[in-house]
């Protein structure tokens, strides 16, 4: 058995635990009906509380204010074709926002590292669709990695 078979295993494996979890959240949910309107029998004012619906953006959390504080005036489009000029090889988003990250005086497993490669993965493909940067190839089958185009 190859490697891409034992991951489609895998992901078979996953893909019916999600249906296994999503049929008994429906039977949780049924079931939470049922005593809902038992208890209205017994208490006819009684209703059960809803979940708020949201509205609006979620406030930012404290590290995303901090991250905005640390690299918001980053020209983020510059940075990250300098990161990739100056690689001796293609490098993955994750890679491309260590080097981001340490740019900006933090450390490589600083957990906002990961908050850095969201933003860049959206500027990678601004640069992409530019004509800027292509990808080359896939680290481990998933992940692209990125370089200058030529």
């Amino acid at each position: 058995m190859g490697v891409s078979d034992e991951l489609k295993a895998k992901r078979d494996e996953m893909a019916g635990r999600v249906r296994d979890l999503t049929a008994e959240l429906a039977d949780l949910q049924a079931q939470i009906a049922a005593v809902d309107t038992v208890i209205a029998i017994y208490e006819p004012e009684w209703k059960p509380e809803q979940p708020q619906k949201r509205r609006g953006r979620l406030p930012k959390a404290d590290s995303a204010k901090d991250l905005d504080r640390i690299i918001g005036k980053t020209n983020k489009r510059q940075m990250t074709l300098e990161i990739l000029r100056s690689a001796r090889r293609p490098l993955s988003t994750a890679e491309c926002a260590r080097e981001f990250a340490t740019r900006h005086g933090l450390p490589e497993d600083d957990p906002r590292v990961t908050s850095i490669g969201n933003r860049l993965s959206s500027v990678l493909d601004g640069l992409q669709k530019a004509g800027r940067v292509r990808h080359a190839g896939f680290l481990d089958g998933h992940r692209r990695q990125w370089e200058i185009a030529a």
